[in-house]
């Protein structure tokens, strides 16, 4: 480190870039080589919960629609040989 970033009570300054308070991480590497790394909070998930589907419902017209993707991605695949 270079005594340019740290203030008189021997404290790393960090970049003006990072908000006060923010968590970092701090690993040492040797004796003389540690690195410091800005931990950014996690975004929040949306959980949605879905019926517990046993069977699907016929449907002509989707079967139709999806028996049409089969066949146009089929042609693009190489068969698996061993």
């Amino acid at each position: 480190m270079n005594a340019t970033v740290l203030d008189d009570r021997r404290r790393l300054v960090m970049p003006t870039e990072l908000p006060p308070k923010s968590a970092v991480t701090v690993q040492r590497i040797d004796d003389d080589t540690w690195l410091v790394k800005r931990v950014k909070p996690s975004k929040s998930r949306m959980v949605m919960l879905l019926p517990d589907v046993k069977k699907l419902p016929v449907d002509a017209e989707w079967q139709a629609v999806e028996s049409r993707i089969v066949a146009h991605t089929g042609k693009k695949v190489t068969p698996f040989e061993e």
